[in-house]
């Protein structure tokens, strides 16, 4: 499952793997990702899914919105008691031509979830899932482009896609699209997204689509591009915090005159100069790396089950580090920590074998893990980590 693929990116594409992929097309052109294999969504998300979450779980807009022939349908449409969305209403409108837009499922729905996490741990950027359900011979929006980059799963249905020149090349998050600004260019390809394809399309390329004679479901995942520009912010804030001669003001005055003074230019010149040896990217990276997948929250329904596990676990139970939980490990002189959404646990540095083994994610039977510990021992690290929600015991071998 989405999960478990060690290249998320080449799961989506269908291909062996990805670092091609990565070298050619990111952040440089379109690819279609063509299949004949029309079953390889089937476990991520259905029609069945999406009737699900609309009527069992009282959704509020904007997590669920409406468009029609690219305007946005009116929320007194289909709204009832304070924003919550009426699923009889939004099954209407959709018969009559309006697309649904169920945005952030990746926060209800398990499988978008995992194929995020997934994403954002290989690309190292945070991840987010919008689903579109479109009826037949139907267009959501105009042609327009985003500032992130898209990979579009077709998981039922199909449907027409348009490539277009005229859009800005690598727009930031802050660059917002215009319709009454930013007409499209000349068509450039035209191709049909059929069921179990995927589509990869860079920020900045303009884009349009529109189903067929059947209804399509797709999912858009948008990946939001961490750039040159925000680990050099990043890497300045982090000096700032930790350099007092960052937090000087500058001259009294600086702006006052017509002409640049000149001994600004020069101070400052000089203060760049020093950058590359004060900046700390040891410190920048790990921190905004806990940040890609930090931003997606756990979902899980068995922790009350796994604490009453931990006081009971033996040496033929089988232990697995939790799908989607982040974890790493820090030694702190004859102690190592280990790490995880914004917590850290304390061990004896001879348990440092032991997290490292469980952190490859593989299923082990618990009193058979390589660690040279005895079972007491690496019985408390075992229990200490299920009551944190990091470690499952678990049927599957």
């Amino acid at each position: 499952m989405i999960a478990l693929e060690r290249d998320a990116l080449a799961w989506i594409l269908g291909i062996p793997d990805s670092n091609d992929f990565i070298d050619e097309y990111v952040g440089r052109n379109w690819y279609h990702a063509k299949s004949h294999h029309t079953e390889r969504f089937s476990d991520l998300l259905s029609i069945a899914n999406l009737d699900e979450l609309l009527g069992r779980f009282g959704v509020r807009h904007p997590s669920i919105k409406l468009v029609r022939s690219g305007g946005a349908v009116p929320t007194a449409e289909y709204l009832w008691r304070d924003r919550m969305v009426d699923p009889a209403r939004v099954a209407q409108l959709f018969s009559e031509g309006a697309t649904v837009v169920f945005g952030g499922l990746h926060d209800r729905h398990e499988p978008a979830r995992r194929l995020c996490n997934a994403v954002s741990l290989q690309v190292s950027a945070r991840t987010q899932t919008n689903i579109y359900l479109t009826p037949p011979g139907s267009q959501g929006f105009r042609p327009h482009w985003d500032t992130h980059d898209v990979y579009v799963l077709q998981i039922e249905g199909s449907k027409r896609w348009r490539m277009y020149g005229g859009g800005p090349e690598l727009p930031l998050k802050d660059h917002k699209f215009d319709p009454a600004r930013h007409q499209a260019g000349e068509i450039e390809c035209e191709l049909t997204l059929e069921t179990g394809e995927a589509l990869y399309v860079p920020r900045g390329w303009m884009h349009a689509a529109a189903t067929t004679d059947s209804t399509s479901v797709h999912v858009t995942l948008g990946v939001m591009s961490y750039t040159w520009a925000d680990l050099l912010a990043d890497s300045l804030s982090e000096l700032v915090d930790r350099n007092p001669r960052w937090r000087e003001n500058v001259p009294l005055g600086f702006a006052a005159g017509v002409e640049l003074d000149k001994g600004l230019e020069e101070e400052l010149s000089q203060r760049i100069l020093t950058l590359s040896e004060e900046m700390n990217l040891h410190a920048v990276v790990p921190a905004r790396a806990e940040t890609f997948v930090e931003h997606l929250r756990p979902r899980a329904v068995d922790h009350l089950k796994q604490v009453g596990l931990a006081g009971e676990i033996s040496a033929e139970d089988r232990v697995c580090w939790r799908l989607g939980v982040p974890g790493r490990i820090a030694l702190r002189d004859d102690r190592v920590a280990l790490l995880s959404r914004g917590r850290e646990v304390d061990f004896p540095s001879e348990a440092t074998t032991t997290l490292e083994c469980l952190l490859t994610g593989e299923t082990m039977i618990a009193g058979e893990i390589s660690d040279g510990l005895d079972w007491a021992s690496r019985q408390v690290v075992l229990k200490a980590l299920i009551r944190e929600g990091w470690l499952t015991v678990t049927e599957e071998s």
